[in-house]
């Protein structure tokens, strides 16, 4: 099989594309984004392609071609995006883009991060940001239901704990609580329905809460 990654930066897409060049169910791993990905520069399997802005995908042209899979791993914040415009524009705006140009590029299967409780039909306001975070994400969420994709996967976590090599004691206290998701476990998971899915009938598949995302793996191998 062969992956292209968007997010492939942030805390899941870097566990994620890590696991994908250990498998050997994955021939070629693609990241497009605005930094090379970050202790794999040299592995044979990994297309490390850098752009400027990933608000125009145009210049990628050709990069999508010959892929089994997307994967959308992109997380932002309010407060990082510096606005409620510009979070918007980063979760939906380039997730949309990006599924266009999986779509347009004939990728039968796409994956992506959301988050409890996304709803595109939500009533919002940017000034009450749960309320637009949900809208936010479910409109994330179109962009691959809406696109022409045999198969597709929505992951709806929990918290996501970013650190797992290194957590908090708060951070732990979420994982055995089963309220905090280690970002590795989510990629794994990703990774394993992709896998499975591989070759099978067409599809959505929603994954919403940290227990059914945990069931798709072998708990042996958890923990």
């Amino acid at each position: 099989m062969n992956a292209i990654v968007i997010g492939g930066t942030g805390a899941t897409g870097k566990q994620l594309i890590k696991q994908l060049l250990l498998s050997n169910d994955f021939n070629r791993v693609t990241s497009v984004g605005r930094r090379p990905v970050i202790g794999a520069k040299k592995h044979d399997k990994l297309i490390d392609v850098v752009i400027d802005s990933l608000h125009d995908l145009t210049q990628t042209d050709g990069v999508w071609e010959g892929h089994d899979v997307f994967f959308n791993c992109l997380g932002t914040t309010r407060s990082l995006s510096g606005s409620a415009e510009n979070f918007i524009k980063v979760e939906s705006g380039i997730s949309n883009n990006a599924a266009l140009m999986a779509s347009e590029a004939k990728i039968p299967s796409a994956s992506l991060i959301s988050a409890s409780g996304a709803n595109h039909k939500q009533w919002s306001v940017d000034w009450i940001h749960p309320l637009l975070y949900i809208k936010t994400m479910g409109l994330k969420e179109q962009s691959i239901l809406t696109n022409e994709f045999e198969k597709t996967a929505i992951f709806r976590p929990g918290m996501l704990i970013r650190s797992p090599n290194n957590p908090s004691l708060f951070e732990k206290f979420l994982v055995k609580t089963g309220l905090g998701l280690p970002v590795d476990l989510l990629a794994r998971a990703m990774i394993l329905e992709a896998q499975s899915n591989h070759g099978m009938k067409k599809g959505s598949r929603f994954y919403s809460g940290n227990d059914k995302i945990i069931n798709l793996m072998d708990k042996k191998s958890i923990y």
